[in-house]
């Protein structure tokens, strides 16, 4: 007989069993391509499929509707720490990257390149992998990590130029393409319209070769600074300054160039012949930035709060679709968070798992309309400040519990002393399990 103890595990396996059966059955001679999309500073209140009201997003909508939404994606409040946890399946205070790299002063402070990485496990796995747009793991003019964690075509922005000046990422943008610097011969280019291009070529040549890529654009929209794009009404708007965060009326003009971008990836794979067997994943590195108001729902209005360990600082969007294979118009309400997506995409592209330890969970199993082995609870983190949180309440390194207020809503009218020890009992629990 198999004890309580073990049953978790049974079904974790078995899950597994049958993932790996159905991708063998789908195709055993194809390898699905991958295409990760991060946006970066885009929270759930900006999108319709999540209840936003205050833009216009067709292409990033149709990819809701073809494919899975996720419910409870959840991400850490700042940029650099949720992008190491995605590529690593680590949490920060594992992996080492705690803090978000903004400064000259943090030259030396960076992700180290024997963490793991889930490019350069499907590398091994037989695919090309390809990055454009934003690396933010490390201070490119000083440690330049890209391929050292598997990438081996990129192509991003540069913080800082050789002579230690902050650069730009939109007009006039400082790209670094394979370790060359180019940015004289785009100067009258649009950063996210160079990267958008490099990462279509590096598509189109792989699957003109039949060779399985990973591609992942790592965008800057619609980050700050604000100002206008190219679709902008709005010409000739100029920063004051590099370190300006511009103006908030032109949010609204990047997501929609954000949104475009992901109708020309969507279009790309349609005229390459490799959209059935192609993955997209869309997804926000953290929550929307505290300088803009968006509406949601019933005509609430929502400031971001990126930078915060609240659900508009970390819960950010996740959309996946995969043709024939993760049914269209579905939803998952399982928990997630950042660490999950190197397992899951090792799954998918079967791939082994690194050999270093990972905190990550797949969640393969879900999108082919599994139960999979659902997580009870999700990790966030911001330099020294840490949060475990289950469905119903919320517990941080400094033991202060709090019950968990989705958002828009309120809190229940009454505190129940039973269920907050019980809550207590068990996320002190995933963190004595978890350590430092």
């Amino acid at each position: 007989m198999i004890s309580l103890r073990h049953r978790p595990l049974l079904r974790a396996a078995l899950s597994l069993l049958a993932l790996m059966l159905h991708l063998h059955a789908a195709d055993p001679n194809s390898k699905p391509n991958i295409v990760i999309i991060l946006a970066d500073d885009l929270g759930i209140e900006c999108l319709k499929p999540y209840g936003g009201i205050s833009h216009k997003t067709p292409n990033i909508d149709q990819l809701a509707r073809q494919g899975m939404r996720f419910t409870r994606c959840f991400s850490n409040p700042y940029c650099s720490p949720s992008r190491a946890s995605l590529l690593t399946g680590r949490y920060p205070f594992k992996n080492g990257l705690k803090t978000v790299l903004h400064s000259r002063t943090q030259e030396n402070l960076y992700l180290r390149p024997d963490q793991p990485s889930f490019a350069r496990q499907l590398k091994q796995a037989g695919y090309a992998t390809g990055l454009a747009g934003k690396w933010h793991l490390s201070l490119l003019h000083k440690h330049n990590t890209i391929r050292d964690f598997g990438f081996d075509h990129y192509q991003s922005w540069q913080i800082f130029d050789q002579n230690g000046r902050k650069t730009t990422r939109y007009h006039q943008p400082h790209l670094n393409r394979n370790g060359t610097i180019i940015a004289d011969e785009i100067k009258d280019r649009y950063g996210p319209e160079v990267n958008l291009e490099f990462l279509l070529d590096f598509m189109k040549s792989n699957a003109a070769k039949k060779q399985p890529f990973l591609a992942y654009l790592t965008t800057v929209l619609p980050h700050f600074p604000w100002e206008p794009t190219p679709d902008s009404k709005e010409k000739g708007y100029r920063q004051p300054d590099p370190e300006h965060k511009g103006d908030p009326k032109f949010f609204p003009d990047m997501v929609a160039y954000l949104d475009k971008n992901v109708g020309r990836i969507l279009r790309g794979l349609d005229e390459f012949g490799i959209a059935d067997n192609t993955i997209v994943i869309f997804l926000a590195d953290n929550g929307t930035d505290r300088d803009i108001v968006n509406l949601w729902g019933d005509g609430v209005e929502v400031r971001g709060g990126k930078g915060t360990l609240t659900d508009r600082g970390t819960h950010v969007p996740l959309l996946v679709r995969w043709p024939g294979q993760v049914e269209a118009g579905s939803i998952c309400d399982d928990l997630i968070d950042f660490s999950d997506f190197l397992p899951t995409l090792c799954d998918l592209a079967q791939a082994s798992l690194p050999a270093e330890e990972i905190h990550g969970r797949s969640f393969a199993p879900q999108l082919l309309g599994k139960p999979g082995n659902p997580r009870e609870w999700i990790h966030i983190q911001h330099q020294e400040q840490r949060q475990v949180r289950n469905s119903g309440y919320l517990l941080d390194n400094k033991g202060r519990l709090q019950r968990v207020v989705v958002l828009g809503g309120k809190p229940a009218a009454a505190a129940d002393p039973a269920k907050e020890a019980a809550a207590r009992t068990s996320l002190q629990a995933v963190f004595d399990r978890l350590g430092d």
